[in-house]
């Protein structure tokens, strides 16, 4: 028989350790409505992966080829959803062109509704197949969780938006909701200067010894941190409009933020 003491480890182990290894088998059907690994970790802010796809047009039955690539990773899931309801459940089904690296879950009872990984062997590039139902909604996003190593993860990454033909635009959250305004008072006292450029917030600059604060003629562009918010200084010389766009993600699909400048701004 076994020494207790050695059962005991073995016990200590299993119940303490495991967790620890999270899922490396890709069985993570218990995360497919967060999307977040149980790793007990902050999610990173800045995703090194992108989602591709074949086609960005579809019809009910249509099959999609989607690419999740990037820097080397160890676990990824991946699902289709309602582009105009993110939180909902996962949207149509998948199938694998590689059954070695990847596999298919049921999530919220719909058969093979999600992607994930079947073993911890780094990637670069995975690629499967989305098939739209009957009744897809008119729009339909791409979300990627993608798990580097164990601490270091991204969670719903946002990939591109298919639509079915002469589907309306996807509706837009009210930007002025999401971005804060600095009222004129409070900021533009007086000319905005480029100290702290490099330092304090990023500038850019045409030329680049342009300083506003000196000469209003040159073109003037800063970010930097308020509070919660970013503040944003532009100045620049024109006769029509001066303006820069703000998107949540590189498909520029959830958020584009207009500021505009008519006249001579300073």
């Amino acid at each position: 028989m076994m020494n207790p003491f050695v059962l005991f480890l073995i016990y200590l182990y299993t119940c303490v350790f495991s967790p620890v290894t999270g899922y490396p088998n890709g069985k993570v059907t218990s995360a497919c409505r967060s999307m977040r690994p149980d790793h007990g970790h902050t999610p990173q802010a800045d995703p090194i992966h992108s989602i591709n796809v074949d086609k960005t047009i579809f019809n009910p039955g249509d099959r999609i080829k989607v690419t999740l690539s990037g820097s080397r990773f160890d676990g990824f899931l991946v699902e289709a959803r309602d582009a105009e309801n993110l939180n909902g459940s996962a949207v149509g089904s998948f199938s694998l062109t590689d059954k070695r690296i990847s596999q298919l879950l049921t999530c919220d009872g719909i058969q093979n509704s999600a992607v994930s990984h079947t073993s911890k062997e780094r990637k670069l590039q995975v690629e499967f197949f989305w098939v739209a139902p009957a009744n897809s909604p008119k729009h339909i996003q791409f979300l990627a969780t993608v798990v580097q190593k164990y601490k270091i993860y991204w969670m719903k990454i946002p990939g591109p938006v298919i639509s079915q033909p002469n589907a309306p635009s996807v509706p837009l959250k009210n930007p002025s909701s999401m971005i804060t305004v600095v009222p004129p008072s409070a900021s533009l006292h007086k000319r905005f200067s480029s100290a702290g450029c490099g330092s304090s917030k990023f500038c850019i600059r045409n030329p680049v010894s342009c300083d506003p604060e000196h000469n209003p003629e040159c073109f003037f562009l800063s970010f930097r941190k308020h509070g919660q918010s970013v503040l944003v200084e532009m100045t620049g010389p024109g006769q029509g409009n001066i303006s820069f766009v703000l998107s949540h993600d590189q498909w520029m699909v959830r958020l584009l933020s207009f500021l505009h400048f008519a006249g001579k701004s300073t």
